[in-house]
């Protein structure tokens, strides 16, 4: 027992929160429609993010180590110029509030699903429409006195230990989604060459599920702009330090490289092995059609406690990335305006603000009309066109000696970084025609 807690002691960090941050619904979603739409074509993406995502994220953690007392809007606005502070506050604080949207129509259609109510399908009427809106309004308020009550009531110590212990729920609940995958062996190591399929039509509808977009969609879920921007201020809150730089390298490396990447190749391959073979699979884009990934992971005879299974793991990997969503904005909005951004409980503006910020996106999110699980999607493919300006800032300020003292940037840690930008740039460029077409 004493070994197990020195265990989990040693992975509770801002790595950890940032890591269960990230295992949240938008990387769920992502990674196993990408399985149900393409199998196990695009393993190969979530192989080829991981060093990135793990030195993007460490690098900005070590902005806040260093400077500890210190937010990251500061120190940008201070070291390069307040409009790039502004800039980023501007983008950030409403992607935000529409990333903590989606997580709540994630939460709220998971947990009316366990009780058997789905969204009205084509051609209900307008009766049921509405009844379910009344429900979806309700649950959604509750479920943010819910996410209130947990964030309010313990501090930032507990909430870390809280997050971390949620991480591992996830991680062995998705693991029994992938146990019965292996038959496939041959299929999955294929997987792992680069390789980009065909889009896969839509029968009946007309449209297409672009494998472009689902390559965009999991690396946006992991190399995000709330993570890179929310861990400088979540080092600095755990009194990080010089000190503790070798020690957060590990953390990250464990959270964000091992964790994450069995994980998430767990979560793609659950969906190539399960969802895949359906004949609707190219249509499958709701929480309830999600849900039968688990289904054969158990005997047959009690094979229909799978969906719900899925459904409480989704509700749970929605509820910590919402955390981490408010959060950037609270971080953000505090810092930019010289108010004390530290998460305390005695810090009364940090925690009206939080209240403001969840309710708000609560009340909001059940008149975005979308599948919910296809916001999350959109949400991870908009990271993708935001996040080389913020990695550009990281490389500036990684490099200052003003800013990094003795800890500037390595060559190798520099090499990475500039391979990072150069992959989100082409990613981004890919991608924007298509959010320039939605205005």
């Amino acid at each position: 027992m004493n070994a197990v807690i020195k265990l989990f002691n040693g992975l509770v960090g801002p790595a950890a929160v940032i890591a269960a941050g990230t295992r949240g619904a938008g990387a769920v979603a992502s990674l196993i429609l990408a399985g149900a739409w393409f199998r196990y074509d695009l393993l190969w993406v979530v192989l080829f993010m991981l060093p990135l995502f793990v030195v993007a994220v460490d690098s900005s953690s070590r902005i806040g180590s260093i400077n500890h007392g210190e937010g990251m809007l500061t120190i940008v606005g201070r070291h390069i110029h307040p409009a790039v502070a502004w800039l980023f506050l501007l983008i950030n604080v409403p992607i935000h509030i529409l990333v903590a949207m989606g997580q709540f129509s994630v939460m709220t259609s998971a947990f009316l699903s366990l009780f058997g109510m789905h969204p009205p399908g084509v051609g209900a009427s307008q009766s049921q429409i509405d009844s379910y809106l009344v429900f979806e309004i309700f649950t959604s308020l509750a479920l943010a006195g819910l996410v209130l009550w947990l964030v309010l009531s313990h501090g930032y110590d507990r909430m870390q230990k809280a997050m971390t212990s949620l991480m591992v729920v996830m991680f062995f609940c998705f693991l029994l989604i992938a146990l019965r995958s292996f038959s496939d062996a041959g299929d999955i190591l294929a997987g792992f060459v680069p390789n980009i399929p065909d889009d896969l039509p839509v029968p009946g509808t007309g449209t297409l599920r672009l494998s472009n977009s689902s390559i965009i969609s999991i690396v946006g879920a992991a190399i995000a702009p709330g993570a890179l921007l929310a861990i400088p201020y979540l080092s600095s809150d755990a009194g990080s330090g010089a000190l503790t730089l070798r020690q957060d390298l590990r953390k990250s490396i464990i959270n964000l490289g091992v964790i994450f990447g069995a994980y998430a190749m767990f979560i793609l391959i659950a969906g190539g092995y399960a969802l895949y073979p359906l004949a609707n699979h190219a249509g499958i884009e709701t929480v309830h059609a999600a849900g039968q990934v688990l289904t054969l992971a158990f005997p047959q005879s009690i094979g229909f406690i799978g969906p719900p299974i899925f459904t409480l793991g989704l509700f749970v990997a929605a509820m910590t990335t919402l955390v981490i969503a408010v959060q950037v904005v609270i971080y953000l909005s505090l810092d930019m305006f010289n108010q004390e951004w530290t998460f305390s409980p005695d810090n009364r503006v940090f925690r009206r603000l939080l209240i403001v910020v969840t309710l708000v996106s609560a009340a909001l999110a059940p008149v975005w009309s979308f599948p919910a699980m296809l916001k999350v999607v959109l949400l991870m493919g908009v990271n993708v066109v935001i996040i080389p300006m913020v990695i550009i800032a990281m490389i500036y300020l990684l490099n200052r000696k003003a800013v990094m003292g003795e800890h500037t940037a390595s060559a190798w840690r520099n090499m990475l970084l500039v391979i990072c930008l150069l992959v989100s740039i082409v990613l981004a460029a890919d991608k924007l025609p298509d959010y320039l077409a939605m205005f």
